[in-house]
């Protein structure tokens, strides 16, 4: 699997607009309508974004165009969020998060956004597939994680269909056999064709994850004939069956357990490297930012709750960040920011991976660590 992080796409859809200064407006909140009277809910949730963005010195055009972007359905079963981000008036994103809030809702206005809610949601680009089978055929449908599922990447196979009545009575014992047999064959047909458009579509889109569900005497012939790097792919749902909501339960499990698995390799290289004192990681804020400041960064991990109410420099120009103005390197400085903020925009821009983890898993309990490009150099005598 080859996956994009999302700090890639980020510098791809914000492109210079993260450079430069300006106004940022943003409000991220839940959307869900899986609670008591969602009319009243939902119009309770756009008064308080509402307020707290006027509060907090929002123009009318802005309030309007963020409340406009709230107002639309989410248009996907719950639970749900939204992100809205307006920059200069100008509305930038407007996202449909699947899932449950990664966090506290955030709503604000500053000179650098808050995006810790799209990486939380989108961590990496990372794409998976959900497949069904049943006797009659069966099919897929590709998704990518944190994004809202579209039809554009789906397939549907309708194979062959047989009575499978016949076998149970009224041709004489003799026959049986051979009618059981064709049932199977017409079985086996039907989910190799599946089997052949779910190893076309692992060959075209790399996935990490396959999910497979449905009929449990056909699922075993799926997986037979599906190619070896899709079967290592595969997570069965147990049982047999098309239940949705055990469907997705065992999906965001699956999930969830690739994604650990990506985080804990990382904090696992952290602790090894600082553990063998080889300069290929540093930890803790300061060191962190000037990792930053020298495009050294190739993942930086952050705990937002650890880091807290801290605030560094936002720069308008490289090394974009900085701890004091003497450490600006000449950049114009933008204005001291919320240091997530700023550590995650610097990150965006330099192109480094960036994760979000919980700080005791880091070296000394840091709430900022980062692998590097190349090594710390040695210190320079006086």
């Amino acid at each position: 699997m080859t996956t994009t992080n999302a700090t890639s796409e980020l510098r791809r859809v914000l492109g210079e607009r993260l450079e430069g200064g300006g106004t940022w407006a943003w409000a991220y909140a839940d959307v869900s309508g899986n609670v008591e009277d969602p009319r009243r809910q939902a119009a309770l949730k756009l008064r308080a974004v509402e307020e707290s963005l006027r509060a907090q010195g929002a123009s009318a055009e802005v309030v309007d165009t963020i409340a406009g972007e709230f107002e639309q359905e989410p248009g996907m079963p719950s639970p749900v969020a939204r992100y809205v981000l307006v920059h200069d008036g100008e509305l930038v994103l407007s996202e449909v998060l699947p899932g449950h809030l990664h966090g506290a809702e955030a709503i604000g206005v500053g000179a650098v956004p808050d995006l810790v809610p799209l990486v939380a949601h989108r961590p990496i680009d990372l794409p998976f597939l959900v497949v069904q089978v049943g006797k009659d055929g069966g099919g897929y449908r590709a998704f990518r994680l944190g994004h809202p599922a579209t039809a554009d990447d789906e397939e549907r196979i309708s194979g062959e269909t047989f009575d499978q009545h016949k076998v149970k009575g009224g041709f004489g014992d003799w026959k049986q056999p051979r009618w059981q047999r064709r049932t199977e064959e017409v079985w086996r047909q039907n989910t190799a064709e599946v089997a052949a458009a779910v190893d076309r579509a692992v060959t075209r889109l790399d996935p990490a994850l396959v999910v497979v569900a449905g009929d449990s005497q056909t699922r075993p012939m799926l997986l037979e004939k599906l190619s070896s790097k899709a079967r290592g792919l595969v997570s069965e749902v147990p049982g047999g069956g098309f239940d949705e909501t055990v469907l997705g339960d065992h999906t965001r499990v699956a999930l969830a357990r690739v994604l650990a698995t990506h985080r804990h390799d990382l904090e696992d290289l952290v602790r090894t490297h600082v553990g063998r004192g080889d300069d290929q990681a540093v930890t803790g804020l300061g060191p962190v930012v000037e990792a930053l400041q020298q495009a050294q960064g190739a993942t930086v991990a952050l705990d937002a709750v650890a880091i807290g109410d801290e605030t560094l420099l936002a720069l308008g120009a490289a090394p974009w960040i900085a701890t004091t103005p003497d450490r600006a390197a000449g950049a114009p400085v933008i204005g001291p920011v919320p240091a997530v903020c700023a550590l995650v925009r610097a990150a965006v821009l330099t192109e480094a991976e960036l994760v979000l983890v919980n700080a005791a898993s880091l070296p000394s309990g840091a709430p900022a660590a980062a692998l590097l490009r190349w090594p710390v150099g040695p210190s320079v005598p006086a």
